[in-house]
């Protein structure tokens, strides 16, 4: 069937480059400077403001993103007159590292390593702001027209539509080169990138993603049982390469180096196609002001990216994006960004969780958790003696149609009529009394663990709905003049026209 393309002024020519599931990627011209662009259509479509607001600054956090080198240069973004969003990006006519699959066309061990590198060096950097790409595979590596590569696909890549399915869902985070703590629902973090970076990677080696089962497409449990088996070594290829990709695809997410450790163990890497005359590879890039890895306790000095002024400049400029203030009368202590030498990596608490990159870690369950002290709000019941902590249960059935998550910001709903088709039932909530800037910290306050939990709800389904394949997640405050200060704990499964019978617990 013929598609139609977009209507954006200042854009001629139109052809289409490539469609997959949830949206059309076109090839125009923009007449005001006479080059050509590539422009990304989701075919979801954002009809709520607030999610359109949403959408509009993380594009432009992406186009601060996009200066550095490893980054596809982001020009434009903005809604189509039918509320489907759209992203104007650099034209790379070398297509995506898929073409690299095939074994006619398999890259040498030296431009993996060259990849690596500055991919790694890109990761570094988005991670040192605090943002996570979590969509790390070769269709969202690009090579532009001097062969050089860079990550694309920042915010749309984890957009969820109101009728995205489980199996759809499962589909989108690319299970292939996802890790492992991802597809089991654990929170988003900077080692998860690391990992799909490794297993793009080793994808480019072997010609197919690392622990990938055979035959037609597996679903999740398959997927899941083939993560936990051991990496299968590649025997052609250098074994100090094949080490620095088994790290990195370790199962243990506190095993894995950060994207810049990646980044320096592929630099420092000797390979046999090197010249012999001890010049630098060309996997050497300039390299993000992230930190030095440490290595047997020897430091590497390295090349900065932009003098130490201007980098606060951009991290500060970059945090005022992703971290806007909420409201007038919310207004809280602004996150400090990352400090220059920092990897961002998250910091241990004392209960074992982690305190994502520009979150306060001292907060402890007595003062990050909810109060019992709290004012009931509207539509709940206190149901903390059934369900434990400080829990409230909605008095009616409330329903979302779907939940827009973009980076690590924290998450929207769609609020739907019960009776009407939607995705996600609210089963508990709880008060919140901190400023919750990024979905990973409030996934990650006990409090929220306790409550938001496949056991809990449970205790909350009838025997005909329990034990079944629930998705849980947690919902952070809607409104964002601060009205609403509490957390919601949702579950579904695919579309549903009529709300699940929930018990007193």
């Amino acid at each position: 069937m013929a598609i139609e393309p977009p209507q954006i002024p200042g854009l001629t020519d139109w052809r289409p480059l490539a469609r997959g599931g949830f949206a059309v990627v076109w090839e125009a011209r923009q007449a005001t400077l006479d080059r050509l662009v590539a422009v990304k259509v989701d075919q979801r479509r954002l009809d709520v403001e607030s999610e359109r607001l949403r959408f509009l600054r993380e594009a432009g956090a992406a186009g601060q993103m996009s200066a550095h080198p490893g980054i596809v240069t982001v020009h434009d973004a903005g809604i189509l007159a039918d509320d489907r969003p759209y992203i104007v990006m650099e034209l790379c006519p070398g297509g995506s590292l898929t073409r690299y699959l095939a074994a006619a066309d398999r890259p040498s061990e030296e431009r993996v390593r060259e990849i690596g590198v500055r991919i790694a060096d890109a990761l570094a950097a988005t991670h040192a702001r605090g943002v996570l790409h979590r969509d790390v595979k070769p269709a969202n590596i690009l090579v532009d027209a001097y062969d050089r590569v860079g990550l694309a696909d920042f915010g749309l890549a984890a957009l969820p539509g109101p009728d995205t399915s489980r199996a759809e869902a499962f589909e989108g985070v690319t299970p292939a080169y996802t890790a492992p703590e991802a597809l089991l629902r654990r929170p988003p973090t900077p080692a998860g990138d690391v990992y799909s970076l490794a297993a793009t990677l080793y994808a480019l080696l072997a010609g197919r993603p690392p622990r990938w089962p055979a035959g037609p497409t597996p679903g999740l449990a398959d997927v899941v049982a083939a993560q936990r088996e051991p990496l299968a070594p590649l025997p052609d290829v250098d074994p100090g390469l094949m080490a620095v990709l088994g790290e990195a695809l370790d199962l243990d997410p506190a095993a894995r180096p950060t994207a810049a450790g990646l980044r320096d163990r592929l630099a420092a890497l000797p390979l046999s196609g090197d010249t012999p005359d001890g010049d630098e590879p060309s996997a050497v890039v300039a390299q993000a002001d992230t930190g030095t890895e440490p290595d047997s306790g020897r430091r590497r000095t390295r090349a900065l990216v932009l003098p130490l002024v201007g980098l606060v400049l951009v991290a500060l400029l970059v945090a005022g994006l992703l971290l806007v203030d909420r409201g007038p009368g919310t207004a809280a202590p602004a996150a400090t960004p990352p400090p220059v030498g920092s990897s961002a990596a998250p910091e241990p608490t004392t209960d074992g969780s982690s305190t994502p990159p520009g979150a306060d870690p001292s907060p402890s369950p007595t003062t990050a958790g909810p109060t019992r002290g709290a004012a009931l709000p509207a539509g709940y019941d206190d149901c903390s003696a059934e369900l434990g902590g400080t829990s409230y249960c909605p008095t009616e059935p409330e329903c979302w149609a779907g939940i827009i998550s973009v980076f690590d910001l924290p998450s929207l709903g769609t609020p739907r009529d019960c009776d009407e088709t939607h995705v996600y039932q609210t089963f508990a909530a709880g008060p919140l009394d901190v400023e919750v800037r990024r979905q990973s910290q409030l996934e990650e306050l006990r409090a929220v663990r306790q409550i938001c939990d496949a056991d809990v709800l449970d205790r909350r389904l009838t025997d005909a709905d329990r034990e079944t394949d629930w998705e849980v997640l947690a919902l952070p405050p809607q409104e964002a003049d601060g009205s609403d200060r509490v957390y919601r704990c949702l579950f579904g499964r695919g579309d549903r026209d009529a709300p699940v019978e929930l018990t007193a617990g």
